[in-house]
């Protein structure tokens, strides 16, 4: 059974950017800089799946961010790779994107899941820098969408601005000074 958002008091937004690149600001009023707050990774505890659903046992700023981010419609990444795939920066937060899914798992296009705790998902996209592989980062954000029942939005490099404005609308990229 996954549960409504409004029973949690979470507001929806439409569009919400997470942007782990440190030398990079975004120019968006839906945009969180994670200079600006300590997310810490995942200690496999199953905590936030048993004991108290989406609540983690790591006290640092992800409570906050979850609530946007299972408030969002889209869900859109900005990091950086090093050797094919992502910093350490995102892949804290999406290591611990596990509480939008339950323990209990359900047969799903043939394919073993997790149910779905809340009744929608955000779409998730990706732009990244440096050194990606960009084949390899689709195949595992198609893989990241299809674990939590959501769609994959595509995978950017950071230099293809007309490909990014018509996937995710205007995204202003500068650097931090």
């Amino acid at each position: 059974m996954t549960k409504d958002l409004s029973s949690k008091g979470l507001v929806c937004i439409q569009r919400l950017i997470i942007n782990t690149l440190s030398n990079m600001l975004v120019s968006s009023i839906d945009a969180l800089d994670m200079d600006d707050y300590h997310i810490g990774h995942c200690i496999g505890c199953t905590h936030c799946w048993m004991k108290s659903p989406g609540i983690c046992a790591v006290k640092d700023d992800w409570e906050m961010l979850i609530k946007k981010i299972i408030g969002a419609d889209r869900l859109i990444f900005i990091a950086d790779a090093k050797l094919g795939f992502l910093s350490y920066k995102l892949k804290n937060i999406v290591d611990r994107l596990i509480p939008l899914a339950t323990p209990y798992t359900v047969i799903h296009n043939g394919e073993m899941r997790h149910r779905k705790r809340y009744d929608k998902s955000p779409d998730i996209g990706l732009i990244y820098s440096g050194d990606g592989d960009k084949a390899f980062l689709s195949e595992w954000l198609e893989r990241v969408t299809l674990n939590f029942f959501s769609k994959s939005l595509g995978v950017y490099y950071i230099e293809e601005s007309e490909e990014i404005s018509r996937a995710f609308g205007d995204i202003l990229l500068l650097p931090k000074t």
